[in-house]
Parts: structure tokens; sequence; C-alpha cells
């Protein structure tokens, strides 16, 4: 046996060799870096230094280019080396064949040893042709040795003869060539109809015995070859085996050919006779009567000549079968429906501003969703145009014409009033010779003729009209806008419309000549899941949805690298460098109030040339502050001029050295366009919803020559406006809204974030009619961290009593069960019906009452009504009425604080200069501050301690200064009340006035603006009608309560003293008084009292927790809840206006019973009443009354009346 010999191993080797050759690797360094990176840093510093030799200075923006440049060419360079290396590792790719042109056979012998060995001799190399010779090796050890058999030449054998041997010694082969075989011919067989079940199984029968037949026939050819194939393998020939290949490839193609061929013969005259038949059918429809001996090839085409002319394609109508989108699918649209379109001719200007709009594109995509459904969802991004279209869509298609197969109006409901008046004129002017047909009906404003077709109301003019005709017949479609916003009354409209559209329809079964009713809710963000999938809303499927594109123009949103706390002089400064740096264009600046919005513009005005002359500032005469004389009011004894620490916000507004803001600015207001001359003036106009609407309207009017237009408001320029010409946005990010705690009833004005949603439609108003920017003034970071997506619906936050009274009036007595598109919580139900059943509206079981019912009637929160409803006593009605407009429209009075009557403090160092223009503005404030306390004496003479006679005093008096505008503004200015208000609480009041006339004939004279004084008795009775109409709303005196608090401190001023409230004002337990207890309002005319003479008992309207500070530093600076007093009440008032309500309950009978006999049986006693709020609290005893008791047998005496 020879000696053990080890076998070389290749790839061991290779190893060690490879091991050995690199380079040792220090593994203790810090970083192990790769020499690529290494390279491409001094690459990348050569670049440098190069590019920099030919610019030494650059500024930083050109440094950021360069360093992009040079990480683009270097990975570009990369990017070359890495293709030159795969250039070299290229494979030839001659021998490679598609997989499509190979046999079953020849797949499987690609895979034997004689494969391999091909695919060595075609070039393969290193490691894989090792390992390819490796496996060949191994599979030809395993396989055992086949002696190769010697050819011997046998002459005369009678078998075979001996192949021919070639030049090289090898045999020669001969390619056999398989002859086709002749198809034989397939007469047309005559269309006969259908075959039936029997003889379509006979065929069936004759083609498989036919296919079984040849089958049988190809397996004896194929084991024919298989064994010339075996032959020939026995010669191991490379060029023979490629021979013997490609013979059996063209004998398996030519069976399957052949296979495929028989199979379509035996299959062919069904096909034939099918086309038949299709043919004969296309000829009875067209009127085609061909010759009976014309041959079925002929027959076709002469039919297809019919229908395609010489050189066009016949259409595809594949697409054809696929389904429907889903708005356009029909589901109540009917086949019969006649067109009918109205012709509009409109200016060249108007149709080219129409084109451009993305909603004009989906016109028929709309329209045609609408036919189709009785409902649809339309989903447009701000700038797409729907609120000014899709009214225009429906005119034109016939909808409120009287001829028209919907004569109904067109309702378009918006939420805000100012957006109501602007659409309609818009549309109007859009209309062309058809202005006239567009209205608006806003409150207490209305154009609506009986020509109209087109009607923009506010949303709750609508539900006005539901509450008159709930099927509503005028209309025959109703389009709720801007529903994204989720109103309370947009809510109520969704679900009410919804169920209206069910009504009409089935109306329309029973009675042909009543037209359908169709519902559209539009909406501008994608937040429609609670109405697309709301089961609840529509029982007959969810509605489609139809998206339009969105804003036409790009807006590039600018991020501020810091977020600052005082977002005012943040949009100040933003603003001022914009105005310097942009181009010509508008701006458009959002803030949260009215205080904000006047100061923004008192600076711009001081900073800037504005337009409006009597606004210049004007120059001062400078005087040292030493010289003026020192009035004794301005003396503050220990004043040391020191603030609070960190009230100067330093821990936020920290600026670099180099003043990073700055170059951050120009970098955002550097947009490639040439900026506007630092001499252009600035037009600042202020947009808020409590200015009056001809102020408002300025904002849509072009600004002077040679100005700019700045627009400063809240988010009452969100949605639905469009202020031509703007440019420009500047969000500062948040906004002022009311927030209602459905526990304690706590309302709060609280300035927080807005919403994502909000934030992209505050954006949008710079696309809408061109390219824009909106700066943002706050960082990415905040948006990402603390801004909600969508805002909270308004029904989650609010007070739902009205709803609740309306829905239960109209029989929905389980109010939860109305389809809701986001249902209010069970907890804010619960309390609405509380009130009720405290107004006497409803009964203990939730049935509404008759008083409920009257209550109903009026528009207006249900304590309003019940004011109304008992106001008839000692003639009060018409004070009622005002009284009750004032009430309900509130915010009439100009506050003290928004005057600015504080007196300039002096600086105490010497550098500040005292003008005199400084002198003079002390003056008039210490004037106005005299006339401001002398309107608020004559407005209360009535009563000193009710600040509702207050409000009945300001709209009596303005009824008799009416007469023209100008008066009328300046006798609101010289009482410090406010004219837009108080024109709108004198129209209410007209409207209140009919409505009592008509629902109590009799009751009540002609409406008269002018009232005389009341009486005493009069101004009493009217007291206790506010009690009545808050009567859950009462707080008493601390100190006089049952269990009184320990006081810290004695209170020095009236608005310092505390007050329990009947129900809990905060939630939790409360340590502290000032946690328990609230306070009334500075504004009332009850803080002009000393501590000793405030009233034991305020009925107030409703709480407001107050602002809290930034930096709070002791213990007082806490947020207090403040009261808003209505008027003080006594005791037995109380007593007496409570009785018959769960808020009163008796005693035991005190001293001597006298049985009054009768059936049922009375007694007269006297009792103590006490006011109760929540079970198991202390109530709060009143005065005792004697009383007339009646025994009922369940509940035992109750109370039958006082005496």
């Amino acid at each position: 046996m020879p000696p053990f010999k080890p076998r070389d191993r290749k790839q061991r080797g290779r190893r060690q060799n490879g091991k050995s050759t690199s380079t040792p690797v220090d593994t203790n360094v810090t970083e192990i870096v790769p020499v690529s990176k290494a390279e491409k840093e001094v690459k990348r510093q050569q670049l440098r230094e190069q590019l920099r030799e030919q610019q030494p200075k650059m500024s930083s923006k050109k440094k950021k280019r360069l360093d992009k440049y040079i990480e683009t060419k270097l990975r570009k360079e990369e990017n070359l080396e890495f293709m030159k290396k795969l250039a070299e590792t290229k494979l030839d790719l001659s021998e490679f064949r598609s997989i499509k042109d190979m046999s079953k056979k020849e797949r499987r012998r690609e895979g034997n040893v004689d494969s391999t060995l091909q695919s060595l001799e075609a070039g393969l190399s290193g490691d894989e042709s090792d390992e390819l010779e490796t496996g060949l090796r191994e599979k030809n050890a395993s396989a055992p040795d086949i002696p190769k058999p010697v050819a011997q030449v046998q002459i005369g054998s009678g078998l075979k003869r001996p192949l021919d041997l070639g030049a090289d010694g090898f045999p020669i082969l001969k390619k056999r060539k398989r002859t086709r075989k002749t198809q034989p011919v397939v007469q047309e067989v005559p269309w006969e109809g259908f075959d039936s079940g029997e003889e379509e199984a006979d065929d069936a029968k004759d083609i498989n015995g036919d296919v079984d037949e040849r089958s049988d026939s190809e397996e004896s050819k194929s084991d024919e070859s298989d064994e010339n194939e075996n032959e020939n393998d026995l010669l191991h020939d490379d060029d023979k085996e490629t021979s013997d290949t490609s013979e059996n490839d063209d004998e398996d193609d030519s069976d399957d050919d052949d296979e495929e061929e028989e199979t379509d013969t035996r299959i062919r005259p069904r096909n034939s006779a099918f086309k038949a038949w299709a043919t004969q059918q296309i000829n009875e429809a067209v009127g085609f009567k061909p010759s009976s001996d014309q041959p079925l090839s002929e027959q076709l085409a002469a039919s297809s000549e019919i229908f395609v002319k010489e050189g066009k394609v016949p259409r595809n109508t594949v697409y054809e079968e696929e389904p429907l989108p889903r708005e356009l699918q029909v589901t109540t649209g009917d086949p019969n429906r006649k067109a009918f379109t109205v012709n509009v001719n409109r200016r060249e200007e108007i149709q080219e501003a129409r084109l451009k709009l993305p909603v004009v594109g989906e016109e028929q995509k709309i329209m045609e969703a609408i036919y189709n459904n009785p409902s649809i969802v339309i989903w447009g991004a701000t700038g797409s145009g729907k609120t000014t279209q899709l009214p225009q869509f429906l005119f034109e298609a016939g909808y409120g014409h009287p001829d028209g197969p919907n004569p109904g109006m067109i309702a378009v409901t918006q939420p805000r009033r100012v957006a109501a008046v602007s659409m309609s004129k818009r549309v109007g002017d859009e209309l062309g010779q058809f202005s006239d047909r567009v209205s608006y009906q806003i409150r207490f404003d209305t154009n609506v003729s009986s020509n109209t077709a087109i009607k923009f109301m506010t949303d709750g003019i609508l539900l006005r009209e539901i509450a008159k005709d709930f099927s509503l017949s005028k209309y025959s479609i109703v389009i709720i806008d801007e529903a994204h916003e989720r109103s309370v009354n947009t809510d109520i409209l969704i679900g009410m419309v919804s169920r209206i559209v069910d009504l009409r329809e089935s109306m329309r079964k029973e009675d042909p000549s009543v037209k359908p009713l169709k519902l559209v809710i539009m909406s501008a963000t994608l937040r429609i899941s609670d109405f697309t999938q709301n089961q609840h809303l529509f029982r007959h499927g969810t509605p489609p949805l139809v998206q339009a594109e969105g804003r036409q123009y790009p807006v590039t949103i600018h991020f501020a690298r810091k977020t600052r706390r005082d977002y005012v002089e943040e949009a100040f400064r933003k603003v001022s460098r914009g105005h310097r740096k942009l181009p010509p264009g508008a701006m458009l600046v959002f803030l949260t109030g009215q205080n904000e919005i006047k100061q923004l513009s008192k600076r711009l005005k001081q900073a800037f040339k504005p337009t409006q002359r009597s606004e210049a500032v004007q120059g001062k005469l400078q005087l040292s502050a030493a010289d003026a004389p020192l009035e004794t009011e301005d003396i503050e004894l220990g004043d040391t001029g020191a603030g609070p620490q960190g009230d100067d916000d330093s821990d936020v507004d920290i600026l670099g050295l180099d003043d990073d803001d700055n170059s951050e600015d120009d970098e955002d207001f550097d947009i490639g366009e040439e900026s506007v001359s630092s001499s252009t003036k600035v037009h600042v106009l202020p947009l808020y919803s409590q200015l009056p609407t001809k102020e408002q309207l300025k904002v849509f009017e072009p600004p002077p020559e040679g100005s700019r237009l700045i627009v400063l408001a809240t988010n009452v320029a969100e949605t639905s406006l469009t202020i031509p010409g703007i440019k420009y946005v500047f969000d500062c990010g948040r906004s002022k809204e009311k927030q209602y705690d459905l526990n304690t009833g706590v309302q709060t004005f609280q300035i927080g974030w807005i919403s994502k949603a909000s934030a992209s439609q505050r954006a949008g108003r710079a696309g809408r009619t061109g390219p824009g920017h909106c700066y943002r003034l706050y960082s990415s970071a905040i948006y990402e961290a603390d801004f909600e997506e969508y805002t909270e619906p308004e029904i989650l936050r609010t007070p739902i009593e009205g709803v609740v009274l309306q829905m239960k009036s109209m029989g929905l007595h389980n109010v939860i069960n109305f389809p809701f598109p986001t249902p209010p919580s069970r907890q804010g139900l619960a309390k609405a019906e509380k009130l009720l059943r405290y107004l006497g509206a409803l009964k203990a079981d939730g049935q509404v009452t008759e008083i409920g019912r009257k209550l109903s009637l009026y528009p207006l929160s249900p304590r309003y009504s019940k004011m109304l409803q008992i106001g008839h006593q000692h003639g009060c009605m018409p004070y009622v009425i005002a009284l009750v407009s004032a009430l309900a429209v509130g915010d009439l009075f100009v506050q003290e604080s928004e005057l600015d009557l504080t007196v300039a403090k002096q600086n105490k160092d010497m550098e500040k200069v005292y003008t005199n223009a400084d002198r003079l503005e002390d003056t008039q404030r210490e004037s106005r501050r005299k006339d401001f306390n002398r309107v608020q004496r004559l407005l209360s003479k009535h009563d000193d301690t009710s600040d509702a006679l207050k409000y009945l005093s300001a709209i009596c008096a303005y009824a008799y200064s009416s007469g023209s505008p100008e008066e009328e503004e300046a006798f609101c200015e010289q009482m410090f009340l406010r004219g837009k208000g108080l024109k709108e609480a004198s129209q209410l009041r007209g409207q209140l006035t009919e409505i009592v006339r008509t629902n109590n004939p009799g009751l009540l004279g002609p409406y008269e603006a002018r009232l005389p004084e009341p009486t005493a008795k009069q101004v009493k009775a009217l007291k206790q009608i506010v009690t009545a109409g808050f009567i859950d709303n009462i707080a008493i005196r601390a100190d006089t309560c049952p269990d009184p608090p320990e006081m810290p401190r004695k209170p020095r001023r009236a608005f310092d003293v505390p007050y329990y409230t009947l129900f809990r004002s905060r939630e939790g337990r409360a340590a502290e008084l000032s946690e328990k207890a609230v306070y009334i309002h500075p504004s009332s005319i009850l803080a002009q009292f000393t501590p000793k003479e405030m009233p034991q008992y305020i009925v107030y309207s409703h709480l407001q927790r107050s602002t809290a500070a930034r930096v709070p530093v002791s213990a007082d600076d806490t947020p207090k809840i403040r009261m808003f007093p209505l008027s003080a009440p006594s005791g037995p008032q109380l007593a007496a206006l409570a009785n018959g309500t769960p808020l009163l309950e008796y005693g035991k009978p005190i001293g001597k019973v006298e049985p009054l006999g009768g059936m049922p049986e009375r007694r007269q006693c006297v009792v103590v009443p006490s006011l109760v709020g929540e079970a198991g609290t202390t109530g709060w005893p009143l005065p005792a009354k004697k009383v007339v008791q009646v025994k009922d047998p369940k509940e035992g005496w109750i109370v039958e009346k006082f005496l």
C-alpha cells in the first residue's frame, strides 16, 4: 500500500497566504479608520484648498454650496472606480441561452456532467472552476465504469449499415428532417344553435379519445427516440452530442406543434359556430343581410367594415368591463333623467380665472356623483374653489330653475356671517346675467327675493327653517361648507339633513310630484372619517368621497429656529424685516385677539410710513424728566423699579454674539426676487369678529398705490375668506379659544397651540392667488410635539342644553340616538337635562313639558327663553325683550383695561426724556378715566347692584340716539359702548318682538324702539325675572354660609371677597379658600362697593377662570375663578323663585300646624326652605316661610303655595 500523502487544500492555502500578506491591525486604537475613508478625507481637503484659492472670501451660503459640490464630486469618482472594478469581473455571456429556447429534455441534460464540462470550456475561472471541477471529479469517482463499446463492422448481417467515418475518425451523423403533416381542410359547420348537453358530452368523449390515442402514439415515438439517444450517448463526443441535442430539440418542438395543431383542429368547429352566431346577432342589430353563399371570413370582414373605417382601430372595450369608481356608481339615479342646462355668459377675465381653479376640471365627476347618490362628501384643500364653483355647477345643471327637473333652491351654509355675505357677492359676480339669482341671509340681514336660486346662509338660519318646515320643501339640495370646523350647528345640521334626505325619498315614492333632496358635505381637511364611516349617520350606505385637487399654487413653509414666548414682539420683528426685504405682495398676520392686533398695528405704523395720515407719528417736544412737575399720584413709595425675576424671558431669548437670527431671517426672506423700496408705505388693516362689517370689508379693497397691504387678523381669516393679493403669511401658531368644563361649568379663555390642520389652513391663505410663503413663528420641533392633528369638535366643549331642548320638542326623547357625527358625552347630556328640569322644561322622566315646548320657539338659550316666558308680569315684556337681546349678544361695554387709562410711569433714572406729547397724553387719559366713571354711574342709576339693568340702560339709550351711522358711532364712543354689538342687539330685539307677538297674540303691541324709563315696581320685577332664568347660578358670601371658612386676612377690595357657588366650581378636593371660592369680576358695578357692602346672594351669568401669570411669585398669583354678576336677590325671593324645582328642599313644620281639611288633606304651617345643589352637600337655609301643604300618597306633604 503506498504511503499516505496529504492532499493539497487550495482554499486553506489561500487563506494562510492572505493572512501573511495582510498588514497587522492594532485592535487597541480608539477608532479604526478605513483606508478609503482617509483617502477620501485627503481628497476632500485637497479639493477644498484648490477651490478656495480661486475665491478666498466666501459667505456662509457659498461655503455650504462648496461643501456640497465637493461631496458630489467625490461620490461620482467613487462610483466610477466601482464601475471599473465591475468591468474587470465581467463574464462571457456568449454561451448563455434563454430558458424559453430549451425543451424539457435539454433542461434535464443541462444539469448533468456534460453541462459542467461545457461551462468550464466557456471560460469560467478562479473559484467557480475549482468548485465545478471538484464536483465533477467526485461524481465521476462515484459512478461505475462503463466499458466503451467497439464498433465492429459486420457486412451482410442485415441489421444495420455501418456508420461513415470522417477525417477525424469520428462517425458522421446526418440530421433527420421531420416532414410536417398536411392539415386537413375543415368544413365550416353552419350555425344551428347551441348543442344539447348529451351532444356536448359525446363530442367531449370523441375529442378525449382522439387525444388519448394520439398521446399513446407520441409515447411510443418518445420511447424510440430515447433508445436512439442512448445509443448515441455511448459515443462520448462533444460535437456529436451537440448534434443530438439539436436533433432532439427539433423532434420535441415538432411534436409539441403537432399536438397543438391537432387540438386546434378538433375544437375549431365549435369556435367557428360561435363566431357565426355572434356575427348573425351583429348583422341583425345593424340591419345587414349577408347572402347565404358567403363564407364566414367574408361575412366577418363585411360586418367589420360597417363599424371600422379604413385605417382606424376599433376601441378597446376591456376597460368598460372594470367597476366604476365609488362616486360614479349609481344608487338612486334616474336612468330616464333628461338633460337640462342654463347658459351663463361670463366675462372673459372671470372665465379665465375659473379655468385656473382645480375643481373646475372635476365638474363632470362631481355632478355625476350628485346625480347618482343622495349624499356625497367632497374633499378639496384650500384654494380648490369648491365654495364658489359648486353652486354654479348646480345652477347650470338646472338646480333652482323653475322649469328644471329640480326647481328647489340651492342652500349653501357657512359657519360665519362674513363668509356667507362675501361668497354670495362673489358667486353673483361670476354668474353674469343671473347675478340676481344669488342671495344671502344672515341674522338680521337678508336680500332674498322670489327669484333667488342660490341662497347663502349661516347654519343657524337653516336650523330655524327646519324647525318650521322639517322636510325643507323649498330646497332641492343642501351644501354644508366648512364641515371640518365641526361647530355645534354644523354637526346637528348634518344629522338632521341626513334624515330629511330619507324622508323626502319616502315622500317621493308616495307622491311623484315631490322632488328628492340631495346633501353635499364639503371639507377642507382629511378628517372625514366621522362622516364617511359613520353608519349611524348614513343608514343606507357610506356616501362616496369625491376628491378635488388642492392648492393650485405652491406655498413655501419657513419654520423659526426658536419659539419665543412673546410672539407679538416676534411678529413685529419678522414683519418689519419682511417688509424691507421681500418683493411686493400683501401680508397676512395671524394673532389671537383684538388687543394684540391693536398693539402690533400701532407699532407698525410708528416704524413705517402709514397710508392713514391721521395715525402718522407726530413730532415730540422733548422735556427732561427732572424738569417735569411730579404729581402726587405718580409717587410710588418702596418701588425700586425691579420686576420679578425671570419675567424678561431671558432664558428663552438668549441670542448668539453673531446674531444668528438676523442671518436666518435673511435666508428666509431671500426668495430670489427684487425687494420693495424702503420708502414703501404700509396699509395696515385689522380683521376680527367684533369689527364692524364695513371695516371688515376694507380688506377686500385694493390698497393705495405705492403701499403694501398688511392684514392683522384672528382665526376669522383662517377659512372661507380669500383676501386678494396675499402672498406672505405670518403665523404665530396660537389662538384664543373658550374652553368649557362640563363638570363645573367654568369657562376659560386660553391661548394655546392650534392644530396641524389649522396651521395648514393658515398657510393656504398664501397660495390662493399665486405662489406664496408662510413664515411660522415657531420651530418645527414644537410643531411636531405640541400640535394636535385636528381641533376637538365644539360639541364636546360647549353646553348643549339648547340642542337637547330642540330635539326633545321635536319628539326625539332619547337624544343619544340622534345621528351626531361625533356624539356628545353622556355627562354633558345629563347636565343639560338637569338644567332643563330646573327651568321647568322637562319632567322628572325626561319628557318635555308645555313650558319646554314654548321655550323651544325662541332662537335663544333656554335661560333667556325662560325669561321671555314669564316676562309678561307688570307690563315688563318690552323691557324683558330688550334686556334678553342685550344679554344674548353680550360684550356691549368697552372695558377699562382696553382704554389704556393708566398714566405712564416716569423712570427714576434721569435718562428718559419726558416729552410734551407725554404730558398731553397723560392729561387725556385722566380726563377719559373721569368720563368712564361718570358713564358707569349713569348706566347703573336704576339699580347699582344689578349688572343686568346696566345692559338694559345701554340698549335703551342706544335706541334714543339712533339716527345716522355717524351719530350712532359718536354716541357709542362717548358712552364707551360697542356699536356693532348694540346694533346686533337692536336687530335681535325686533326679531324677538315679532316672535312673541306671533306665539302670544294680544300680549304685546307693535314694536317700539324707544321705551320710557321703568317704574320701581318694574325694576324689582325685572331683577326677579333675571334670577328665575339663572336660578341654579347662585353664590353665597363665604362668611355667611352655614360652614364659614377661616379668613387668612380680611379682603380690602370688593373683588377680593370670596363667594361659594351652589354647585362645585372645581374638580377634586380644595384645601385652600382660594381654591374653593369664586370672586366677582372687576368689570362688575359691584366692584365699586366696599367689602362690607357686598350682598349675601349673587346670581351670575357664568364663571370664568382668569389667565395665569407667566411666572407666579406667590400663592396669590394662582388663577382665580371670576363670576359675572347679574343681580343680587334676597333670601325670600330665592325661596319663591326656586319653589317647584329640585333645588329647594323643606324642613319639618315649625310651631303650630293648622289643618285645613278637604280631600286631599291640606295644612298650613311654617317651614324653613333650603337651597341644595349636589346630593350629599349641606344646604343653604333660607328665611322661614308660611306655606300651604297638600298630602300626596306617594311623596308625602308637598308645598302647594306660599302665603
